[in-house]
């Protein structure tokens, strides 16, 4: 007995190994010696797996000594077309199919699931064709009796839909072919419930009851990540609160699974990230508050770099009061800036001999060329600070006279605000982004490329000031890494819009306007 009992332990550990990996076997008729590419579905992409070559009769062997990941898979041909079929528990099957007719000729071995697979892609083709066919003698039909006769040949039909489906969640409910056919399921609306809006907040609230977001099996389909992306695009409102606690709530829901866990915020960062919605950056920082520490899989180097780039963005995101700025203005007239160029030559002569010192670092002259720019800065006449003027709307317009956008984009900003926004209490900050002073030379030429802007332009108005400051750090406060950059700021210097263009700004101020909001 107890020889046995180990005979039957061996038995079981051999068949336990030789059952590791996959083997799916595949004949492709009127196909010899072509290659297949074996993969699977990642919403709308195809990633390859496995690639072999077939026999002159067509055959061909897909192995490998680990398991693939459960999902929706394909077999790519040389024509550039594909079949799908389904990777289950079972990854030791055969396939058969035509090139003539990859539907009906789809035939399965050894898979209960792709034989399922298979007659239901059949059923569904056939009574697809049917629905269409009904639906259009509908639309033409004007006899009532017979309207109401398609009409119930097409319930009937929609019957027969959910009949399949329940025999397949009945009778294989944990296969893969059961989740992904109920994660396809839409959300039904009672029909007690009419009123529109009723019906959008159960459609939203119900959104994921079919579809398991723990379940990693589903990351392998067509509609991950599209079923994630209707979701906050188009269910939840557009303002940063509404979405951060959507972002929550599908994170919550994947936590059952590390891998989906893992897909699904990196999915976030990355849409968040890139997006040019201009609330994004609030999700965006939302993210790393709450989520960068977990993400366990990220090296610390890399949290630490995002945390550091999110300080920047917190102090600048939509919704939020602007940081204030100590500013000097420029002269609004040509002879008093024509005026600012002889101390500038003065103070560049300087500048350049504690520049050429080669006795000393950069950082011991750093402290005697910032004297200088002090010294230079006094013979400017007045400091404005931002929160000691007061205009229903403020633009914020960092710009350099080096930057081939703001060249072509200030005169055209200037013209527009002053034309299209003549009666309304708007004033614009033309902040001058001064170079570094670790090229003195470049700095001080810099300066006069401003002037001579501001003058062939004639950027003058009672809607428009020019500025710089050296020694405010607005680019820490306002994230300022490129130029052109504005900022649209509300009566109560809240940042209303942020990083778009000039025609958007003034086409966000005229919306108000015609509104008539305070």
């Amino acid at each position: 007995m107890t020889r046995n009992f180990f005979i039957i332990i061996f038995l079981a550990i051999t068949l336990q190994v030789s059952a590791q990996g996959y083997k799916i076997e595949v004949k492709i008729n009127n196909l010899p010696n072509q290659e297949l590419i074996l993969g699977h579905h990642r919403s709308d992409r195809l990633v390859p797996d496995d690639t072999v070559v077939t026999n002159a009769q067509g055959y061909a062997v897909f192995s490998g000594k680990k398991e693939l990941a459960q999902g929706l898979y394909f077999i790519f041909l040389p024509s550039k077309t594909y079949f799908d079929f389904i990777i289950g528990d079972d990854q030791f099957f055969k396939i058969e199919n035509d090139t003539t007719d990859f539907i009906n000729n789809f035939k399965s071995k050894g898979s209960v699931e792709n034989e399922l697979f298979g007659k239901y892609q059949i059923f569904m083709t056939e009574q697809s064709q049917k629905m269409r066919q009904l639906q259009s003698q509908l639309k033409a039909e004007k006899d009532p009796a017979k309207k109401a006769e398609i009409e119930n040949q097409i319930k009937s039909i929609s019957k027969e839909y959910d009949k399949k489906y329940e025999y397949v969640q009945t009778n294989y409910p944990s296969s893969f072919f059961a989740l992904f056919l109920k994660a396809a399921k839409e959300v039904s609306i009672p029909d007690e419930i009419t009123d529109n809006y009723k019906k959008y907040l159960y459609y939203k609230n119900h959104y994921f009851d079919n579809f398991d977001l723990s379940d990693a099996r589903l990351l392998n389909t067509p509609f991950f990540d599209n079923k994630i992306q209707f979701y906050l695009d188009k269910l939840v409102p557009m303002v940063p609160d509404s979405i951060n606690a959507a972002c929550d709530e599908i994170l919550e829901k994947t936590k059952g699974d590390s891998t989906t866990y893992q897909y699904v915020l990196v999915y976030m960062f990355n849409k968040y990230a890139k997006s040019n919605l201009m609330i994004a950056e609030n999700i965006y920082s939302h993210l790393v508050d709450i989520y960068v520490k977990k993400a366990y899989w990220a090296p610390d180097s890399f949290k630490n770099e995002i945390k550091t780039k999110n300080v920047r963005k917190k102090q600048c995101l939509i919704g939020n009061k602007a940081k204030d700025l100590h500013m000097t203005m420029l002269p609004d007239d040509t002879t008093a800036i024509e005026a600012l160029r002889i101390p500038l030559e003065e103070i560049k002569s300087r500048g350049l001999a504690i520049e050429k010192d080669t006795s000393r670092s950069f950082d011991d002259k750093l402290p005697d060329l910032s004297g200088l720019v002090s010294e230079y800065m006094a013979y400017f006449p007045n400091d404005i600070q931002l929160y000691s003027t007061n205009h229903k709307y403020t633009i914020l317009w960092f710009m350099s006279p080096t930057c081939s956008h703001c060249i072509h984009d200030t005169p055209l900003f200037f013209d527009q605000l002053n034309k299209e926004l003549k009666d309304v209490d708007v004033v614009v900050w033309s902040i001058f982004l001064e170079s570094s002073l670790d090229n003195w030379w470049k700095f001080c030429h810099e300066i006069n490329e401003w002037y001579d802007f501001v003058e062939k332009h004639n950027l003058h108005s009672d809607k428009w000031i020019n500025l710089w400051n050296p020694f405010d750090n607005y680019r820490f406060k306002y994230d300022i890494s490129a130029s052109p950059v504005l900022y649209l700021l509300d009566k109560d210097k809240k940042i209303v819009a942020k990083k778009i263009g000039y025609e958007q700004a003034i086409e966000i101020i005229k919306e108000i306007e015609s509104k008539g909001e305070e």
